[in-house]
């Protein structure tokens, strides 16, 4: 097949065509779906996979390919379907607000995070929590001014994976990965297990429709340590997983956490102040009386409902708070978008394109559509 020939297919009308009518099917899938399986896992099965998999052994193309084929369609169409000529620009100027759009979405897909900060008055914090992805953390409490961390993303997190780094002095293979179990009493031989899982093994159960609910635990080996073995921790384990390096000597702990990400900047909260409806205990506002530490900066800031904090490409909201055990605890969500302008120029631009064409085929412009011709 020649060169010009594939050109045409790609910015041809069909493909479009089918490539829109079957997103229709996924959005209209995933949809449905959540009612069952829940909005992260819909959003994760049918939106951001490359390949959908009905009933188990059926692959269709899934968001990330539909999206994309429509993506190069436009561009090609963009680079080379569109006639250089004034009466076509109008058509011009959406197809290009159109592939701003999809293109914003692909910038806001692979390199946007969210998450929550956790506050404590009088805390002062400099990292956001992701709301679904987690980590295994590695902390060397050793270093007199801060911790020594190494940290494996949620990537590694399957069975087989072996963890190892030059700063570990020992190695862990990932035994058997959960995104969401329970635990229950061990029976049998203990000889090879330590730790947590000496008295009890992780369970794999179904996942809850809320994603929040689910409590993801590993089963893994250690070797290179003073007590090689079978070890297994689960997310948000009250008590950390200790070992000791068998040539090092020191004392590490492994935990299972929500992935985290560094701020360019410090917060303090100096003050969390909540409202109630008149004799009730429901809030009726809160906020956050907060510190700005970026190097020499130091300012002095309110975040709440419908007011937050925008700095250096991040916008902090003010989503909940903790009370309870004589403290008060704000919890902000932490937002990160690089492409959120293009929903906003690309929308201008489509509405530009449309009321150019509008202006050139009612007749406003003969003149120039005459010497064209």
């Amino acid at each position: 097949m020649s060169l010009k020939k594939v050109i045409n297919f790609i910015s041809g009308p069909k493909l479009f065509f089918y490539a829109v009518f079957w997103l229709l099917i996924l959005l209209t899938v995933g949809t449905i779906a959540q009612k069952n399986i829940g909005l992260y896992q819909a959003q994760e099965q049918y939106f951001s996979s490359w390949i959908v998999w009905y009933w188990g052994f059926i692959p269709t193309p899934g968001g990330q390919i539909t999206m994309g084929t429509i993506f190069i369609g436009l561009l090609a169409k963009l680079l080379f379907k569109t006639p250089l000529r004034f009466r076509y620009l109008g058509i011009g100027i959406t197809h290009l607000g159109a592939f701003l759009l999809i293109l914003g979405g692909i910038i806001t897909g692979y390199m946007s995070f969210e998450g929550s900060m956790v506050i404590d008055e009088g805390q002062t914090v400099s990292y956001f929590q992701d709301f679904h992805k987690l980590e295994v953390a590695i902390t060397d409490p050793a270093p007199k001014q801060y911790d020594q961390v190494v940290s494996f993303a949620h990537g590694f997190l399957k069975r087989g994976e072996i963890l190892k780094h030059k700063d570990i002095p020992f190695n862990i293979e990932i035994l058997n990965f959960c995104a969401n179990c329970t635990y229950v009493k061990r029976k049998g031989k203990k000889a090879k297990y330590h730790g947590f899982t000496k008295n009890f093994k992780l369970k794999p159960i179904p996942l809850e429709i809320e994603d929040a609910k689910n409590r993801s635990g590993m089963t893994f080996k250690v070797t290179g340590s003073t007590k090689d073995g079978i070890y297994a921790i689960f997310e948000d384990m009250q008590i950390n997983q200790s070992l000791i390096g068998k040539v090092s000597g020191k004392k590490y702990f492994i935990e299972l956490r929500s992935k985290r990400y560094n701020l360019p900047f410090k917060l303090e909260l100096l003050d969390f102040d909540k409202t109630d409806y008149a004799s009730t205990s429901m809030a009726k506002s809160y906020k956050s009386v907060v510190n700005l530490l970026d190097d020499k900066v130091k300012q002095r800031t309110v975040i709440q409902m419908n007011e937050p904090l925008r700095y250096k490409g991040y916008t902090l909201y003010q989503s909940s708070f903790i009370q309870g055990g004589g403290k008060e605890t704000t919890v902000l969500s932490v937002v990160h978008n690089m492409g959120r302008m293009f929903p906003y120029i690309s929308s201008i631009i489509i509405c530009i394109g449309i009321v150019v064409h509008l202006l050139i085929i009612s007749g406003l412009f003969k003149q120039a559509v005459r010497k064209e011709d």
